[in-house]
């Protein structure tokens, strides 16, 4: 299991989808993926991605990145990316851009990281209880 307390602030950055069910945007099936700080489970931002495109657009991911630079100024050494992650490619495109190495963990890996903020979206925004 990673946990935050293994990683420096802004040393590596997640990118992970935060909904199980599909969130409906103007009656379109969309999934939402955040970047977020592995050591402070800061949200550096999200992009959405319709159901049908499978993946966030590169232009929205291009924009998250540097929407992250510009929220610590530095780049983070490495971007985790959940195996099978269907945002996948977008995102290690622009890791990689960037400068940052790629790693591919299992999602029970990440819990600890990302468990209060997947149970909290679930609750808080889609009104389900976990």
């Amino acid at each position: 299991m990673l946990t935050p307390d293994q990683f420096r602030v802004n040393e590596v950055w997640i990118a992970i989808r935060v909904n199980e069910a599909f969130l409906f945007v103007m009656d379109e099936p969309c999934d939402i993926y955040v970047l977020m700080d592995a050591a402070s489970a800061y949200v550096l931002g999200h992009v959405l991605s319709r159901v049908v495109d499978e993946a966030p657009p590169e232009k929205d991911v291009e924009a998250l990145f540097k929407k992250a630079w510009g929220a610590k100024n530095q780049w983070a050494e490495q971007l985790i990316v959940t195996e099978n992650s269907t945002a996948e490619n977008v995102f290690r495109t622009q890791a990689e851009k960037n400068g940052l190495s790629v790693k591919i963990v299992p999602l029970s890996e990440l819990e600890p990281i990302v468990g209060p903020l997947k149970e909290s979206f679930a609750s808080d925004f889609m009104g389900n209880a976990t």
